[in-house]
C-alpha cells in the first residue's frame, strides 16, 4: 500500500483558491514558494514555469494548492477539481514502470525523472520520492522517513 501525502488542486488565483478552501475546511498553511522547474508534457515538449504553490499545515495528508499555468501539465483540469494525488515512493522509475502496466501512461516529467502519471479514467498520480528531502514538508513524511519531523517552515521546497 502506498502512503498518500497530498491531494494537488490548480486554482485560478492563489489567494482566492487558499481562501476557499480554508473556509470550507478550516485549513492554515505553510508560507507560499515559488518553484521554477521545466516540465515536459506527453507530447514531448518542454514547459518551463515557475510555480506559485502553498500546502496545507495539519492533518493527516497535506492540500496542495498551486495558481493553474495554462497550456501545461500543471493547468486547471478541463473539468476543475482535483489535480492529482500524489503518494510517496521508494523507487520512482520501479513505480513508473509498474503504473504503465495498470495503463497508467506518462504525463509528465522534471528532466527524465517521471512526475505524473495518468490513469484510463484521466486521474493524474504524483510519485514523490521518498529518498529527496523537502524541509518544509518534513512532517508529511512517513514516520520511518529519514526526512520524518517538524517542518522547516522558512525552507524551500
Amino acid at each position: 500500500m502506498q502512503s498518500i501525502w497530498h491531494i494537488g488542486i490548480a486554482v485560478p488565483d492563489l489567494e482566492q483558491g487558499k481562501r476557499e478552501i480554508s473556509e470550507v475546511f478550516g485549513l492554515r498553511w505553510r508560507p507560499a514558494r515559488v518553484r521554477s522547474l521545466t516540465l515536459t508534457d506527453e507530447a514531448g515538449r518542454s514547459c518551463p514555469v515557475e510555480c506559485h504553490v502553498v500546502f496545507s499545515l495539519g492533518g493527516p495528508f497535506a492540500v496542495e494548492v498551486w495558481q493553474a499555468i495554462p497550456g501545461t501539465p500543471l493547468d486547471m483540469p478541463k473539468g476543475g477539481g482535483v489535480h492529482h494525488i500524489g503518494y510517496w515512493v521508494d523507487d520512482i522509475a520501479a513505480e513508473a514502470r509498474r503504473l504503465g502496466t495498470l495503463g497508467f501512461a506518462g504525463y509528465a516529467t522534471v528532466g527524465t525523472t517521471p512526475l505524473l502519471n495518468r490513469g484510463p479514467a484521466g486521474t493524474l498520480i504524483e510519485l514523490c520520492d521518498l529518498h529527496s528531502d523537502r524541509p518544509s514538508l518534513r512532517d508529511l513524511f512517513p514516520a520511518e522517513s529519514e526526512f520524518a519531523g517538524d517542518p522547516l517552515l522558512g525552507s524551500a521546497l
